[in-house]
């Protein structure tokens, strides 16, 4: 199920990058079934990071999806505030730019035509951000194979000749990629906020207007729609051991 779910991620998001896609190296997780649990905790730590990074990008690819829809609701509310815009002009050739329904009329114009900006940049922010995501469960899972692997060669279930270095440069390879594609949409990002904040002001300036009180439309975006990075599950503490008992008289310090 999973290995479908990254396929149709990849399918989404476009060609992964050479360093951030599928995996060349993996390690069967069953040759460390036999292997203590407790002897296994960094085998399950690294399996819920990735688990989590499955869902993450999970969240944020259908977000994108959604974006899709938005945008092009804002592209029709944009030409019915142009159209208005030119009819309220047509009917007052002669009105000073200060009228009431002229500046009405080019201030909602103006206003969805910025929410059509926030919204475009709103989506390529998406864009990146799912596959930032997507190459941040490549690094999850190199990262697991990695661990199992490490496990599987501390309790000698691998062959003589086994070498963990190949398992390590993937790990590195995977982070790499996963920190530039980061660091992408992090741009990105930074760039729908300016958009977002223009289209708040004129969204203020256009009420102000015409004298209404209420929520901005705006201001729910301003706290929804950027996607959260889900926190890291916290650390697995290793069990307790008990103090080896001392022999029976032992002398007393």
């Amino acid at each position: 199920m999973k290995a479908s779910l990254l396929l149709s991620i990849s399918l989404v998001v476009g060609c992964a990058k050479p360093a951030g896609g599928p995996l060349a190296h993996t390690f069967d997780n069953t040759r460390i079934a036999a292997v203590p649990l407790d002897q296994k905790q960094p085998v399950v730590q690294a399996q819920q990071q990735h688990d989590l990074a499955l869902l993450h990008q999970s969240t944020v690819t259908a977000t994108y999806r959604d974006s899709e829809i938005e945008q092009d609701l804002a592209e029709h509310q944009s030409d019915r505030a142009v159209v208005v815009s030119q009819l309220v002009a047509s009917r007052q050739p002669d009105a000073k730019p200060s009228a009431p329904s002229t500046e009405s009329a080019t201030l909602a114009r103006r206003t969805a035509e910025a929410k059509v900006d926030f919204m475009r940049a709103r989506r390529g922010w998406l864009a990146k951000a799912a596959e930032a995501a997507l190459f941040a469960v490549y690094a999850a899972q190199a990262k697991l194979e990695l661990e199992r692997a490490r496990v599987a060669q501390a309790n000698r279930v691998t062959a003589a000749d086994f070498n963990l270095e190949a398992y390590q440069r993937q790990l590195e390879s995977r982070e790499q990629a996963a920190k530039l594609a980061g660091e992408a949409s992090d741009s990105e990002r930074k760039g729908a906020e300016t958009k977002l904040a223009t289209w708040g002001e004129l969204e203020r300036a256009y009420l102000k207007a015409n004298s209404v009180s209420g929520p901005l439309e705006s201001s729910r975006f301003a706290m929804e729609w950027m996607v959260k990075t889900p926190p890291a599950p916290p650390a697995v503490e290793p069990p307790a051991t008990e103090p080896a008992a001392e022999p029976a008289g032992a002398p007393t310090p």
